[in-house]
């Protein structure tokens, strides 16, 4: 037998062994998309998001303001061409909105203004958002409320579920056991479970176990979104999208429909599957901004935002540079009582706010070579932070 057919009866006999204990699908999934991709929101059913009736446009800057804050910008990065920078590090798309005028709106590539872009985790703060409608409106009773109120299936493989509230998991605290560590073509792992099996509801209900004490340590858990979704549809009667689009997406004046994908039984990806034209991720950015209140109109309540965006966990994510965890929001830690707030995800995409100089930032792309997270985070700060005499 030479090499290739080796090769070839090799993968033969692990499609097989795999195929015995999950789905035909599942499997394709795993051995053929392997690690996510920017790509992923068009491999994925979705749920459409209708935008608002009523749509919200921000002031217009000129052209000679644009380029004193791209100069500005670029005072941060060792490149004097802040847009060369932009597309060296991926970008597809980059915004800047202060007191509700865009500075900058670029788009880079085959995306312009009506391009939906995947945010991965960011939807996870959508969810947030979501979750604290829900108490506000009286769905749920608090973040206090056991999980098994919602999920009591949970008790029959393990009593201690009821230990875990509902701020538990939004805080990235609920104590089950999660490995971030990816290796294909293993089937059996939690990050490859979470994202792509096709029944993300019993993914929620089996594959959980509790390995440590509830409310004690953080630990970034993509079953903690997939529980709190199944616990809003349970509450709410809804599909989460269609919560959101009715009670936070068509009250804050959004151009376009967003979307969010799903699994095979129109389950969302909680933890990863919203998609959004930038210019709409402002308007949620603008919407935490002006705590909870779009032109008037009290769409969220400012007393549940502040306790969602407050820090509950202080992570270093870099030498010296320390990133703050709330209730599916981060932020970055300072010594004011109002520090930046952020939504963050997967090759980083940005809604990032600075509240004390009333500034946002939508950062959608690719992560490009030796530049993380942390380093997009350090010039939006920078760079906001600087503003303050003329707030």
């Amino acid at each position: 037998m030479n090499m290739v057919k080796f090769l070839l009866f090799s993968l033969l006999a692990l499609i097989v062994s795999c195929t015995c204990c999950y789905s035909p699908k599942y499997t394709y999934r795993v051995l053929v998309w392997q690690d996510s991709d920017y790509n992923d929101g068009e491999k994925f059913k979705y749920t459409t998001i209708n935008k608002s009736d009523d749509s919200f446009k921000f002031h217009e800057t000129n052209e000679r303001q644009s380029v004193k804050e791209l100069s500005a910008l670029a005072s941060y990065v060792e490149n004097d061409d802040f847009i060369e920078f932009l597309k060296e590090r991926g970008t597809y798309s980059f915004l800047v909105i202060r007191n509700d005028t865009v500075l900058i709106e670029k788009y880079f590539g085959d995306n312009d203004r009506e391009t939906l872009q995947n945010t991965f985790s960011v939807s996870k703060s959508i969810l947030g958002l979501a979750v604290a409608k829900a108490i506000e409106l009286g769905y749920l009773n608090g973040t206090n409320e056991q999980i098994t109120k919602y999920i009591p299936e949970l008790l029959k493989r393990d009593e201690d579920f009821s230990k875990i509230t509902i701020g538990d998991l939004l805080k990235m605290k609920s104590g089950i056991k999660y490995s971030s560590k990816t290796s294909f073509p293993w089937l059996n792992k939690d990050n490859v479970l979470t994202y792509y099996h096709p029944d993300l509801r019993k993914v929620a209900l089996r594959n959980t176990k509790i390995d440590r004490q509830a409310d004690e340590e953080f630990l970034y858990n993509n079953y903690n979104p997939l529980l709190l979704g199944l616990i809003m549809e349970r509450a709410t009667k809804m599909k989460l999208s269609k919560f959101v689009e009715q009670y936070i997406w068509k009250k804050i004046g959004t151009e376009f429909n967003a979307r969010w994908s799903t699994d095979e039984n129109e389950f969302e990806k909680m933890e990863s599957g919203f998609m959004s034209t930038p210019i709409d991720m402002a308007k949620i950015g603008r919407l935490v901004l002006k705590n909870g209140n779009y032109n008037g109109a009290q769409i969220l309540s400012h007393e549940l935002l502040s306790e969602f965006t407050k820090q509950e966990s202080k992570l270093e994510v870099f030498e010296n540079r320390y990133w703050g965890y709330g209730h599916l929001w981060w932020s970055l830690p300072d010594e004011t009582e109002n520090p930046s707030i952020m939504a963050n995800g997967h090759m980083g995409q940005f809604i990032f706010i600075n509240p004390k100089t009333n500034y946002i930032i939508v950062r959608n792309g690719l992560k490009m070579g030796q530049f993380y997270d942390d380093d997009w985070t350090e010039i939006f700060n920078s760079y906001t932070k600087s503003k303050i005499d003329i707030n």
